[in-house]
């Protein structure tokens, strides 16, 4: 079996942190991976936006990224990629002659991507499987609440987008039950059409390490009591309300400490970030929180477990969350969460058990949270975390949940030409 994957926006072969690398690149890179150790040859489009990158990349035997030429090899704002569909679709149809590939499903991850599938879909006559990763709805509300500017141009066209995607796809899958509900809710969609697989944790990667042993290794004090932030350095994300959060902490506990991992590598993306970056270090100066608040800057994925380790609590402090795979590495380390009460969040976590749930943009309550576990100790939690994601969230589980779904889905259209 062949699988056509689409993740325009997000190349899997990104350094995280920037604001075009997060939760989507991890997992189209994963499930890539899984999925070819599983037998099923997957070539992952991505639109090619740096010339410095190579346009075919094999990442094993079965599985490799291909840039699509769509629009010029650089940095491209969103509102100016939709633009670009039409061509990356032509791209996808160019290579697939080219080659001469035949494929059996295409797999589309985020809104452009699957209007791009659509067109693929028209034109090679093959299943759609589409996920959506997050919901316009859901996004636009959380930023209307935090008054955050509101493009109602791109969210109308966004809306209807994610509609047309919801009725012409031949399947769709969400990450979590509480997404199924409001694409069934909001785009009139049959529930026997959308499937539950959710996101999950690669156990090579984040596994708990020795807290004395992580702190030693990054040049941490023991005896601190740590919070940690790992995401990109956005507004939404909710990284000024754990900014004043920590104002109140450290009244409290003068010793607590928290570190921020995250940020873009490049410097287009570092611009990009730079008026966010400014805001919060003012936010942090008027606070006279610059001694408790360090920005570590991105690590790549296999350096976060020691961070993770080290940590006494990992704060998700965001407005939206469509489903969050922080919580999932933290727990994996044995690392309690303080997360918003918000998107896919209440699915992976368990209130009480493997942290708390706080009220999103309620200052206040994060700050109570936090400091539970802080007063409780991160032991009291460990065990939970870890068991809660080795029973629910392990990828070579969910890996295989994938590989039967496309199998059943290719035998159920196999009066379809064969594809190889």
């Amino acid at each position: 079996m062949r699988l056509l994957m689409i993740s325009d926006h997000c190349d899997p072969l990104a350094e995280l942190g920037g604001k075009e690398a997060g939760g989507q690149t991890v997992y189209v890179r994963t499930l890539a991976q899984f999925l070819s150790d599983f037998g099923v040859n997957v070539d992952v489009y991505t639109r090619w936006d740096q010339a410095s990158k190579k346009e075919v990349v094999q990442m094993g035997p079965r599985w490799r990224v291909i840039r699509a030429l769509a629009g010029p090899k650089n940095y491209v704002p969103p509102d100016q990629r939709v633009g670009l569909l039409d061509w990356f679709s032509r791209s996808i149809l160019w290579r697939t002659k080219y080659e001469r590939l035949r494929y059996d499903i295409i797999h589309s991850n985020y809104w452009p991507a699957g209007l791009i599938g659509l067109s693929i879909k028209q034109s090679l006559h093959l299943p759609l499987v589409h996920v959506y990763h997050s919901l316009a709805r859901s996004k636009y509300e959380a930023m209307r609440r935090s008054n955050t500017p509101i493009d109602f141009i791109a969210y109308h066209q966004r809306l209807s987008a994610e509609t047309t995607i919801a009725q012409h796809s031949s399947r769709i899958i969400s990450t979590s039950p509480g997404e199924k509900q409001l694409i069934r809710q909001w785009y009139n969609v049959p529930g026997e059409k959308i499937d539950v697989i959710p996101i999950g944790i690669n156990p090579v990667i984040f596994h708990s390490v020795n807290q004395d042993f992580s702190r030693r290794e990054l040049g941490w004090s023991t005896k601190k009591k740590i919070i940690l932030y790992v995401g990109r350095i956005e507004w939404h994300k909710g990284i000024g309300t754990l900014i004043e959060a920590m104002a109140q902490l450290v009244r409290d506990q003068p010793e607590v400490y928290l570190y921020i991992v995250g940020g873009a590598k490049s410097k287009t993306g570092q611009q990009l970030e730079a008026e966010e970056q400014q805001r919060l270090q003012n936010l942090m100066r008027q606070h006279k929180l610059d001694r408790y608040i360090t920005f570590v800057g991105p690590k790549r994925q296999d350096e976060l477990a020691l961070y993770y380790s080290a940590a006494d609590v990992t704060a998700i402090p965001s407005y939206y969350e469509p489903f969050g795979i922080v919580p999932l590495e933290s727990m994996a380390c044995g690392t309690p969460v303080v997360a918003s009460r918000t998107g896919g969040m209440k699915y992976t976590m368990v209130d009480g058990e493997t942290g708390y749930f706080a009220e999103p943009m309620n200052v206040a309550d994060l700050a109570r949270k936090i400091n539970r576990i802080l007063s409780k100790n991160k032991s009291h939690y460990t065990r939970n975390c870890i068991w809660r994601v080795q029973n629910q969230f392990f990828w070579p589980k969910i890996a295989q949940k994938y590989l039967t779904y496309f199998l059943a889905l290719n035998e159920k259209n196999s009066t379809l030409p064969a594809q190889s």
